[in-house]
């Protein structure tokens, strides 16, 4: 097991359709499930959070633990959501 805080070197790579995420925005966290992914950028949609990020911004909130990568097998998504394909 990793200490919590410790990173893998996860980049923005890591991220694909369906991962699920931990992001630690500046009020509290919340999971969330990648619907988008472009050689630019990565969408992910939860309940409580969504957002756009370039690579290298995801490879910042990843170097800084305020992104995690979490195994699961369920998909975070409000109602209505889709992963787009």
């Amino acid at each position: 097991m990793v200490p919590h805080g410790t990173s893998l070197g996860v980049t923005a790579e890591t991220l694909h359709l369906g991962t699920t995420i931990r992001y630690h925005y500046r009020n509290g966290s919340a999971l969330a499930t990648v619907v988008e992914r472009t050689p630019e950028r990565v969408t992910f949609v939860g309940d409580d959070c969504d957002g756009t990020f370039t690579h290298d911004q995801i490879d910042r909130l990843f170097a800084t633990d305020r992104l995690q990568v979490v195994l699961d097998d369920e998909l975070h998504l409000p109602d209505g959501t889709s992963l787009e394909r």
